[in-house]
């Protein structure tokens, strides 16, 4: 465990080396005029309202559809005791477990539609929360001559968490200085939302 460990950190150590190439690229484009900044990207999410109440509706969905299945289940369950009225192999019996078999495709089939169904649904909220990001920062880019923007992770590390700690020394970013643009981010998405007629952030 140890020495799995300590190969992992040893790789991260590489990566940051190596990421020493693309630092050179980012002075050089402060040197011309433009300017690097961070971002993180979760923390948008986890911030923006719209994304939140998108998210909340798919889950209370999703709950509402587990608690009809499940119920349909149960129904089938009670429905298949009933084959014990029956001799095995008799017509009645047959006739019955065939539309048991039926019924239970059925209920599998409504299932996994409706998990494709809010898949999508979940993929839409995504793509439509990046979308107005990009959207946003292109502004933000603009008004702050901002050249080149990077994916920051500003959570602290749980020294305890061995996870936590492999993720954290493997971040890319592992030092910015008062380049963290999240907040003004977070604040003109919220704004826009609010200006569309959607929800505010409190």
């Amino acid at each position: 465990m140890k020495s799995s460990f300590t190969i992992m950190v040893l790789s991260a150590l590489l990566v940051s080396a190596a990421l020493l190439t693309g630092t050179a690229s980012a002075q050089q484009d402060q040197s011309s005029g433009g300017i690097v900044a961070v971002l993180d990207v979760a923390k948008v999410f986890k911030e923006n309202r719209e994304f939140e109440s998108g998210m909340a509706t798919i889950k209370s969905t999703a709950d509402q559809l587990k608690a009809a299945i499940t119920q349909q289940g149960n129904d089938l369950k009670q429905k298949a005791a009933g084959l014990q009225q029956y001799e095995v192999g008799s017509p009645e019996r047959n006739q019955m477990e065939s539309e048991l078999a039926q019924e239970q495709a059925r209920i599998r089939a409504k299932a996994h539609q409706a998990e494709m169904d809010l898949l999508s649904k979940e993929a839409g909220v995504y793509y439509n929360t990046y979308e107005k990001m990009q959207s946003v920062l292109a502004s933000v880019a603009n008004e702050y001559s901002i050249a080149l923007i990077l994916r920051h992770d500003s959570e602290p590390i749980d020294a305890n968490d061995r996870n936590e700690v492999v993720k954290g020394v493997n971040r890319s970013i592992v030092y910015q200085n008062q380049r963290d643009i999240t907040s003004i981010v977070i604040k003109r998405m919220a704004t826009d939302v609010a200006s569309a007629g959607g929800p505010t952030t409190h």
